[in-house]
């Protein structure tokens, strides 16, 4: 496959980007950001998608109206098998007749996906691809291998995580193909370094947060205090301690409810807000029950836009239990909000070097609850310890400065592979 074409230099970088889907999650939003952010003039994108939509493809029209997709269709075959659409309720116990069909529903789609990826392969003639999350890594290889197009992959979480995620295969990916991939962008060196992936290959992602989008909403923080206090139906005085992620125990959720049930009534005006849907909506609702503090608890959902929940909010609690910072802690720490956050020793850890917030042991719900305590008996309820995160945010975390990182390395491959004598 001749990939150059005889194309300046000066000629857009054309990107594939492969991803699982394109729900709610932090990847998902990243490469929103990337397509949106990049400069048209000099890079173009095309996404495709390892899964089909099953109505929860948050990202799918806002990429489709910026041209950088186009959703594969699917035959009615798989919206009789209920493949491509949501799945129909299935008995605790498979029949054989049902664990064959779901198994010739799961081939249909690979096939659909692959004939969708070589039509992309065709139609766009990409320089680069770009793999992201997990069920792409292999595709991603494989198509570095027969055709040698440059591969940047960006590692989605920790080998813990991908390992709760019923993913072990995909550190053993990393060991197995690190010479298939040019360039990994990371917050986590040190465990790509364990695996034995070349510190050469490895670049650390600069920036993950939209401040333009985030200072805007923070200027507008007083209106925001009040309407998303009205929008609950919480007193005009309530103290709003935020959590933001996906409802699963990974995410520490039932410590933070532990740990407001035991507040309440030392601080009767205080309330939790969780943003986030997961499997563990029921369980967090019937505890909080149990607790007799259903009142305090307000589980919104997800959110496409959660700022303006930030800019409400008086504190941040970070109860993942596996992962440190991640994009929803960084938002928090981009607003000003003093962040409570576990212990879990991992490399990309803020807090004790900023210092915008308190660290307490892992899924310690009672110092959990003490450090809130103690942050909201300050006179300033811990806005000016929430406040050093701010300057470190605007020099940090810009998603501008990400966005300008991979724009260079997508240029720098396509210049290297075109310039390479054996690519011709």
């Amino acid at each position: 496959m001749d990939n150059s074409g005889g194309r300046r230099s000066l000629d857009p970088v054309r990107v594939l980007h492969l991803i699982d889907g394109l729900s709610g999650g932090g990847c998902e939003r990243f490469l929103w950001d990337i397509v949106r952010l990049s400069p048209p003039r000099m890079l173009k994108h095309r996404v495709v998608t390892i899964r089909p939509d099953k109505g929860d493809f948050v990202y799918a029209d806002r990429l489709r109206e910026a041209g950088a997709y186009r959703p594969a269709r699917t035959r009615s075959f798989l919206h009789r098998t209920g493949e491509a659409g949501h799945h129909p309720k299935q008995p605790k116990k498979m029949t054989m007749a049902r664990q064959l069909k779901r198994k010739v529903r799961r081939v249909a789609w690979y096939a659909r996906m692959w004939r969708h990826l070589v039509t992309a392969l065709v139609q766009l003639r990409p320089d680069v691809i770009h793999v992201h999350m997990f069920r792409g890594f292999t595709s991603g290889v494989l198509l570095r291998l027969l055709f040698r197009i440059p591969v940047v992959h960006t590692v989605p979480c920790l080998v813990s995580q991908m390992i709760d995620e019923g993913m072990p295969w995909m550190p053993r990916r990393y060991v197995r193909f690190p010479r298939s991939v040019d360039y990994f962008f990371t917050g986590y060196r040190e465990e790509l370094l364990g695996l034995g992936v070349p510190a050469s290959k490895i670049l650390e992602v600069k920036g993950v947060v939209n401040l333009n989008a985030l200072n805007k909403v923070k200027a507008k923080r007083e209106q925001f205090y009040t309407s998303i206090r009205e929008d609950l139906q919480l007193p005009d005085d309530a103290l709003m301690a935020l959590s933001v992620g996906r409802l699963h125990p990974t995410k520490g959720h039932m410590f933070a409810l532990e740990a407001i049930a035991s507040l309440v009534g030392q601080f009767p005006a205080l309330h939790w807000v969780l943003l986030g849907k997961g499997d563990q909506h029921a369980e967090l609702l019937a505890r909080a029950e149990t607790l007799d503090v259903s009142r305090h608890v307000h589980i919104v959902g997800f959110q496409e836009d959660p700022l303006p929940y930030y800019a409400a909010a008086t504190l941040y609690l970070r109860t993942n239990i596996l992962e440190a910072e991640n994009l929803s802690s960084y938002q928090a720490m981009a607003m000003g909000l003093p962040v409570i956050g576990f212990d879990t020793g991992q490399e990309t850890e803020l807090i004790n070097k900023v210092g915008h917030g308190v660290l307490v042991p892992n899924q310690d719900a009672g110092a959990l609850s003490r450090a809130i305590a103690e942050m909201l008996s300050l006179p300033d309820l811990g806005r000016a310890i929430g406040l050093r995160g701010v300057e470190y945010s605007q020099a940090n975390l810009d998603i501008q400065q990400a966005v300008d990182q991979y724009t260079s390395v997508y240029i720098a491959l396509r210049d290297r592979h075109n310039d390479d004598p054996s690519n011709q």
